[in-house]
């Protein structure tokens, strides 16, 4: 015990030293050198270009090593860049800009690392600073303030600790049982993390923040404008009006056009004004196409109990913490139920795996409709699977579960059409189950009619209501309205979608991260093979395997099919690949290639994964090559933690730096400490 309080201590030590001396790195040069400190309250003006001013600091003639940005009456961010000349070159070299955050001290310092005397200095700030009199002075050699930052120190002291227990403490080492409370305290620790990240990146990413700061009629004005508000204001407004269609008739250019689906013709057009994009427009009519249980559920009763309009973001959030919870039930479900030994330490590693691999913090960071759809269906799908593997579980209650895992599979299709290939998923029980029943027909007639009646009239019901919905607004009891979109080609006419399998897999599936040297160091990518024909992709980070490497274990399928004794284990897992493999080819087919659209397939492919990688862990009889096999699992699982937050905070048109500016710099110089 004493050895073990000395290794915390040394870690506690350590953590203190990396704060203190390495974070604080850019101080000490400053704080421990004798450099003349310099003040410059108007310097000479050169020029303006693009809405930057330029102003110069002539003549400094002496070692600089560090330059600090003064303004006044400022609140807020804005961003500065710095040029100078030394004594390599009389010519300006031009130095990464920076941004100045009003009340993060460190921000307003750039550390310099010139060489020999500095001849002179040029900084760029924007016009309206200069214009609006905010520029107060430039100080060079001001010593950089040491700052002792708690957060950073808490994570970097809570990593090494946690990297010590999974490694030494008996819990990590021992095997998983549904009934240790202290292993429950740290799967649900887990998702308390997961849960305070979805709270940074939905609350700073969504664009409707800024809406709390305004009054009156304009308060909904900014929050309504784009796309997002056909959803959760115009359609509310239709529904509560008896109305499918919205209540918005275009102009007359775009009545009058001869074909409205051609995105070319109604380029001169706006998408606000004169048409709705991305609706689907019908005999004259502007519908939406995306699943309509949300609005019904939870945006409609909200407007008519409070008489305002529900955001998209809270929605999305509560359905996203809905989500984490489910994923850890179930696959606690599936690993208690196949594996009789399974160390903690993997079920540890599986469960971030399983929540950052989904991609949930991905949808977080742009709360629009379109995330809206994809979560809302993926939490009425697991929440499905979830009662479903309760009734594998246990007699008790067993038809109210296939009903209740029935309903929310079925519910799930009113959010996502695609998720009806969910169902897939449980029909090799239902199978098994109804056999069982008819061979036990004598023996007991009411159980086959409990399981007939469970699944049908859930799907019965919910199928008929959106044949209806769908005939009442298209006049055909299978269209859904994906092929009258207003958006960026002619869904009508676009064919040969089957020639851009290849060309989807590997973007969807095996596209390889880029890696950028900037906070948060991964960026978006729209590079495609080679393809002579149209294929839409828009900001993908990384393909789902190069995303969640444990999906690797994908490939050792044949080989887990032939090892497994288990007849139940190779059929869910053979039919999650199966259905996932077929989600995602449709979604190539029938979309293209969007980071979102992998949140559809992703937890079917993971969880598939994650039980073909312990069922070869477990097949390992030497204990040096599981511990291997654990170090690259634990590998896996920090690397694609790491991916999910900084996913989170790119998304797929950096909402969190766009409208949470202060918040974003601040996350990046607390992480860039060398800036």
């Amino acid at each position: 015990m004493k050895k073990e309080y000395f290794k915390i201590i040394l870690i506690f030590i350590i953590a203190i030293f990396l704060e203190v001396i390495i974070f604080n790195i850019t101080s000490y040069r400053t704080l421990f050198g004798n450099y003349e400190e310099l003040t410059y309250v108007n310097p000479e003006y050169m020029y303006e270009v693009d809405e930057k001013v330029y102003l110069r600091i002539d003549n400094v003639n002496t070692e600089i090593v560090s330059f600090k940005l003064n303004l006044k009456e400022f609140e807020g961010v804005t961003e500065y860049k710095l040029y100078y000349s030394d004594e390599t070159s009389s010519e300006y070299f031009d130095l990464t800009s920076k941004n100045y955050i009003s009340d993060l001290e460190k921000s307003k310092y750039i550390p310099l690392y010139l060489s020999g005397d500095t001849t002179s200095l040029v900084l760029s700030i924007n016009k309206d600073i200069y214009v609006e009199q905010h520029f107060d002075k430039v100080v060079l050699n001001e010593k950089i303030p040491f700052e002792f930052n708690f957060f950073r120190f808490f994570i970097v002291f809570a990593f090494f600790i946690l990297s010590y227990f999974i490694k030494n403490s008996k819990i990590f080492n021992e095997e998983y049982s549904n009934k240790n409370l202290k292993q429950e305290y740290i799967l649900l620790g887990i998702i308390a993390v997961f849960f305070v990240l979805l709270s940074y990146i939905n609350t700073y990413s969504s664009s409707e923040i800024d809406v709390e700061k305004m009054e009156g009629d304009s308060k909904f004005n900014f929050a309504f404008e784009t796309t997002e508000g056909i959803y959760n204001k115009d359609f509310v407004d239709s529904l509560k009006n008896g109305k499918f269609y919205l209540l918005f008739d275009g102009s007359e250019e775009f009545l009058n056009l001869e074909n409205p689906y051609d995105a070319l013709s109604r380029s001169g057009l706006d998408r606000n004004l004169d048409y709705k994009w991305d609706t689907a427009f019908f005999n004259g009519h502007f519908y939406i196409y995306f699943g309509i249980l949300p609005a019904l559920l939870i945006f409609l009763p909200y407007h008519l109990l409070t008489g305002n309009y529900l955001k998209i973001s809270i929605v999305i959030f509560g359905f996203s913490i809905l989500i984490f919870i489910l994923l850890k039930e179930i696959l606690l479900k599936l690993l208690s139920r196949y594996f009789e030994k399974i160390q903690f330490k993997n079920v540890f590693y599986f469960l971030i795996i399983l929540c950052s691999g989904t991609l949930i913090l991905y949808a977080n960071g742009m709360s629009r409709v379109y995330e809206l759809v994809i979560i809302a269906g993926l939490y009425f799908a697991l929440q499905g699977i979830y009662f479903i593997l309760k009734s594998i579980e246990s007699e008790v209650n067993k038809h109210l579960n296939i009903f209740l895992g029935s309903l929310f599979l079925a519910l799930a299709v009113a959010c996502r059409p695609t998720d009806l290939l969910v169902s897939i998923i449980i029909l090799p029980y239902l199978i098994k189950l109804l056999i069982k029943y008819v061979k036990k027909f004598k023996e007991n007639k009411i159980n086959l009619f409990k399981l007939i009646f469970s699944v049908s009239i859930p799907y019965l019901t919910v199928g008929v209501a959106l044949m209806w919905y769908n005939y009442v607004r298209f006049g055909n009891v299978f269209d859904f309205g994906a092929k009258y979109q207003l958006t960026i080609n002619n869904m009508k006419e676009l064919g040969n979608r089957f020639f851009s399998i290849p060309t989807g897999i590997i973007c969807n599936l095996f596209s390889i991260p880029k890696f950028t040297t900037n906070f948060p160091f991964i960026a978006h990518s729209n590079e495609l093979t080679t393809f002579y024909g149209y294929y839409y992709i828009e900001n993908m980070i990384g393909g789902l395997f190069m995303i969640a490497p444990i999906c690797f274990s994908c490939f050792y399928i044949f080989k887990f099919n032939k090892m497994s004794n288990n007849k139940e284990l190779k059929i869910i897992t053979n039919t999650l690949l199966i259905v996932g493999s077929i989600i995602a080819i449709l979604s190539i087919i029938m979309a293209g290639s969007n980071q979102r659209y992998l949140i559809d397939y992703s937890w079917m492919i993971i969880i598939s994964s994650i039980l073909i990688f312990e069922s070869i862990y477990i097949t390992f009889k030497n204990d040096e090559s599981k511990k291997i096999l654990q170090f690259i699992l634990g590998i896996i699982t920090i690397y694609t933690f790491l991916i999910s937050i900084a996913s989170g905070i790119v998304s797929e048109k950096e909402q969190l730096k766009m409208y949470s500016p202060e918040e974003y710099y601040k996350t990046k110089y607390t992480i860039c400490f060398w800036e």
